[in-house]
């Protein structure tokens, strides 16, 4: 695929062939708090997804600045160790003035060339197996200058590549507004759950009168542990998993190297309480979907029945997904090794409930907003795909 003005041949080079002086590395120094003008940028300082600079919480180098060590136009830096090894980032005069570290390498492009086109040609599936060629073949994660000088593609005219390298920027301007339209939504989310859940915001009843007061209940009030029913068959495409950081429920679906051996699963039904006992903190829980009706899970993924004349799940839910509460469960997790938590533990924790109608205001009001959120990532995603998708095409 490429744009139909162009007819003439793509050339074979090598990164060494594209920059003015060898690769080098950056320099070895501590960071130390940001002095306000000198930036220090580390391989965790560039975005995994977006391979910008992460700027929030800047830092400085440690000891003397050398000018050598600046980031400059058309500098392209490239992670050299560890698993971040090819992650790579191209410098932009916003992110101001930076200083290299010792795990990053640099090539400095020359202007005949787009430095925005080279950078793409980093993204593509044939560097991603390039990378993950050379670090099988050393035995550890870990590329060096000399490598990377020797990274092949093939390059068109300038004018070609300025036209690509366009096309891309265009790209990345879409999926960069698409991360804070987010990042806004998210931010919203929370705010509103701990104004509501902390009570200072409140909704009114349909005639225009206060909701009765709060009560503090125990969960085991308004919950229970079902009765526990074993299938007849095992079967491995009907296994529940439930992820974490608020990611949901779904079907597992890395079963082919399972190996059930002893494990004891249990059937379990839609509209249960599902948690994962070591990691309900990192925010492995939510309610299982009609879809999954009947899925089984294991005992360290447990379920809990929810009283539905007391409680709404969909309230439950929000309530619990706060990072201020459910970080906070950790506390209540015992054992040795993998600490649990039981389900007879968490039934014992107290909770704000409100009237039934008022957690159904709360329960729809954020369930809208989560659902406007949900769409906003699959408009991202899609954004990548196509990304992912012209990368491969054009480039190959």
């Amino acid at each position: 695929m490429r744009f139909p003005e162009f007819t003439g041949e793509w050339e074979e080079t090598i990164l060494g062939k594209c920059v003015t002086q060898p690769l080098d590395y950056g320099m070895n120094a501590a960071a130390i708090a940001y002095d306000g003008e000198n930036k220090y940028i580390r391989i965790t300082d560039i975005d995994e997804q977006s391979s910008q600079y992460i700027s929030d919480d800047p830092v400085s180098p440690a000891g003397q600045l050398l000018d050598k060590y600046i980031v400059e136009e058309n500098d392209i830096l490239f992670a050299r160790t560890g698993a971040s090894t090819g992650k790579t980032y191209l410098y932009k005069k916003k992110d101001g003035k930076l200083y290299f570290a010792g795990f990053l390498i640099r090539a400095k492009i020359k202007t005949e060339y787009n430095s925005a086109f080279i950078f793409a040609q980093t993204k593509t599936a044939q560097y991603y197996k390039w990378v993950e060629f050379m670090s099988i073949r050393s035995g550890q994660p870990g590329i060096n200058s000399q490598e990377y000088a020797s990274y092949r593609f093939l390059i068109p005219q300038k004018e070609e590549q300025d036209k690509i390298a366009t096309l891309f920027s265009l790209l990345n301007q879409r999926i960069s507004t698409q991360s804070k339209i987010i990042e806004r939504f998210e931010s919203l989310i929370k705010g509103l759950s701990e104004s509501l859940f902390s009570q200072r915001r409140r909704f009114m009843t349909n005639s225009g009168n206060n909701f009765p007061n709060w009560e503090i209940v125990k969960l085991r009030e308004v919950m229970s542990i079902p009765e526990k029913k074993k299938p007849a068959i095992i079967d491995k495409n009907k296994l529940l998993t439930v992820k974490l950081h608020m990611k949901g429920v779904s079907e597992n679906d890395n079963t082919e190297t399972l190996s059930l051996g002893a494990t004891n699963y249990f059937s379990r039904k839609k509209g249960q309480f599902i948690y994962g006992k070591q990691n309900l903190f990192n925010g492995a829980f939510g309610l299982i979907p009609d879809k999954l009706d009947g899925f089984l899970s294991s005992s360290d993924v447990p379920t809990l029945d929810i009283n539905h004349k007391k409680l709404n799940g969909t309230f439950l839910v929000c309530y619990f997904s706060r990072e201020s509460f459910y970080k906070k469960l950790e506390g209540l997790a015992s054992g040795s090794g993998s600490k649990r938590i039981h389900e007879t533990t968490l039934l014992d924790i107290k909770i704000h409930l409100p009237s039934l109608e008022e957690q159904a205001q709360i329960a729809n009001f954020l369930s809208v907003i989560n659902k406007k959120l949900e769409t906003e990532k699959l408009i991202l995603g899609n954004y990548i795909k196509q990304k992912r998708y012209l990368l491969n095409q054009m480039f190959t």
